[in-house]
């Protein structure tokens, strides 16, 4: 078996501001404690960027920057190039894109079609100015990526376009992790490392899956994610990119980015 191949660890910047107030201490502390525990970058949403001038301040670097779009009402150019000018900014190599929500379960198809050519718009874009754009699956049903077909419709509309991995969303439409892995390997360039707990009742905001499980968040490898076997794919297969941990919806983050790092570190994961 080959060596495990050892990355540089992120989390988002919206778990280093909870942190904050949970610490009872400022973003900038905060930034600084994160660095301490080996987080080496953060991932903002484009939409709040407060305190985001920090991070280069205390060494940590931006690895991707994420957007909602709703793109199903109508293509905003501006809002795309402002995405782009926000990357330039903090020095984001990659961007992330969320292209809308159906308005219902009995949607039009031009709705999907819309958000097609907004991510194809986008992805354009992205190129021009040195950028990757990005998807991931999203764990609502009303969303087009929340299934690997939806995820491929949007690859096959929008050349150039990556796929960032999201360990922990695919099992929201009862999808394999492993599977969807496999499925679009050639095309990771990003790894979110999400983690959900099923199999006994754990803290924090639940989500109901469409098989009826509901999940818990979690630090990465306190779940039910094969997240160990995501990662010796992943290195594998020669995967050079962050290895992001998410847990949007933790009752404390300031204990689960804790627990992630320290847990992806004793696997060996991370540098």
């Amino acid at each position: 078996m080959a060596e495990q191949k050892k990355y540089k660890a992120g989390t988002f910047f919206h778990h280093i501001c909870q942190a904050a107030r949970e610490r009872a201490e400022s973003v900038e502390d905060t930034i600084a404690w994160a660095v301490k525990l080996g987080y080496s970058a953060a991932e903002p949403d484009a939409d709040d960027l407060e305190g985001t001038e920090l991070l280069a301040k205390k060494g940590m670097a931006v690895s991707s920057i994420y957007r909602n779009y709703s793109w199903q009402k109508g293509i905003d150019r501006a809002f795309m190039e402002d995405h782009i000018r926000i990357a330039g900014r903090l020095g984001a190599s990659k961007i992330m894109a969320i292209p809308g929500f159906y308005s219902g379960k009995d949607h039009d198809k031009a709705e999907l079609e819309k958000m097609h050519e907004g991510m194809r718009q986008l992805s354009e874009l992205a190129k021009e100015n040195g950028l990757t754009l990005t998807i991931e699956d999203y764990d609502n049903a009303l969303s087009p990526i929340a299934t690997m077909d939806g995820m491929q419709s949007f690859l096959e509309a929008a050349p150039g376009l990556k796929v960032t991995l999201d360990t922990g969303n695919f099992i929201f439409s009862a999808e394999d992790a492993l599977k969807a892995q496999q499925k679009f390997l050639p095309l990771i360039v990003h790894a979110h490392l999400k983690d959900r707990l099923w199999s006994r009742k754990g803290e924090g905001d639940t989500l109901e899956c469409i098989d009826g499980r509901i999940l818990y968040p979690c630090a990465v490898c306190d779940g039910d994610i094969p997240i160990r076997e995501v990662m010796r794919v992943l290195s594998e297969s020669g995967y050079d990119g962050y290895v992001v941990a998410e847990h949007f919806g933790s009752r404390s983050y300031a204990e689960n980015m804790e627990r992630s790092i320290l847990n992806m570190r004793k696997e060996g994961w991370v540098e």
